[in-house]
């Protein structure tokens, strides 16, 4: 079966090498344009685009699905398509050019959490447990029919970036066994219980990541753990960000909301219902730190986070 695979990160990439790991005849891979990447900007091709490269795998590059890209795409002559977080919505004319159609891969039971942030969505909301879903795709945001499906728990110091990995490794697998038996999964597919009032996950912002005190101790706790490793959760202190990696629960240091001391060994913070450890933070422009040495260093009895 020729199938031509689309996608862009680090977990698109990791699918990519499974299905050749396993067989799988990929004949051509779309990706997205070489962009900027970290402080120093360096313009960077996809994680994907290196893989398919190594691999000795045709790569175009475009952020649009246009007429070039579709002639593209129909020379190859595929049977199948498969998407893993390429970063553009496939049109029909796209959908109908393999004889099979495109499957995805999602990083989420759906049709919970549908859209561009599931694991993190996941994680601010406190589950405990998720998946990954394979499923045909249609011109819906994650509508289409559900062809495989594996649960998996969310661990309760996990953060995003850790889900992720462990999530990239089952759907590659899940992915290959629905490839081995495409045609029975086919026609055992089971439709999405969609309604009005679903709605998709949006690309998380930096303004999402900002630290709310006023919070649960365990919302402030879940936003860290779902901001690592991107956008990285922050509050603000005197006028200046500081990004927080790693946080834990603590128990009740009768604090205020937001007000912070050092209570032993660590930085405690007060929220709405008890007070949370910053373990590790980041102020702007330092490296990484413990939460307790960038206290000492300010040499304040304590501090009011915002």
């Amino acid at each position: 079966m020729r199938i031509v695979f689309a996608g862009t990160p680090i977990n698109a990439a990791k699918t990519l090498e499974a299905l050749v790991g396993a067989g799988n005849s990929i004949v051509g891979v779309l990706t997205r344009a070489d962009a900027p990447t970290g402080r120093s900007g360096t313009v960077t091709e996809s994680p994907v685009a290196a893989v398919a490269s190594s691999l000795g795998i045709p790569v175009l590059k475009s952020n649009t699905v246009d007429t070039d890209v579709l002639d593209w795409i129909s020379e190859l002559k595929p049977d199948l398509g498969v998407i893993v977080a390429y970063g553009c919505i496939l049109k029909s004319d796209a959908l109908e050019i393999p004889s099979k159609g495109w499957i995805n891969v999602h990083y989420s039971l759906l049709p919970k959490y549908a859209g561009a942030s599931p694991v993190q969505h996941a994680i601010l909301d406190g589950e405990t447990e998720t998946g990954v879903t394979v499923f045909r795709l249609d011109e819906g945001v994650d509508t289409g029919p559900v062809l495989s499906a594996q649960r998996t728990e969310i661990r309760p110091d996990e953060n995003t970036g850790e889900l992720l990995e462990r999530l990239t490794e089952i759907g590659s697998e899940l992915l290959c066994r629905t490839l081995g038996d495409l045609d029975n999964q086919y026609s055992s597919r089971s439709f999405q219980e969609i309604d009005s009032t679903r709605v998709a996950t949006r690309k998380i912002s930096r303004a999402l990541a900002r630290l709310d005190f006023n919070q649960s101790s365990k919302d402030v706790v879940n936003k860290v753990r779902a901001m690592n490793p991107e956008p990285v959760a922050w509050f603000e202190f005197e006028s200046l960000p500081v990004r927080v990696l790693e946080a834990t629960v603590e128990g009740s240091a009768e604090l205020a909301a937001g007000v912070a001391r050092l209570l032993g060994s660590q930085l405690i913070v007060g929220c709405s219902d008890g007070s949370v450890a910053l373990e590790v933070v980041q102020p702007a422009g330092k490296k990484p730190m413990s939460g307790a040495d960038w206290f000492r260093g300010l040499r304040r009895d304590s501090l009011l986070l915002s």
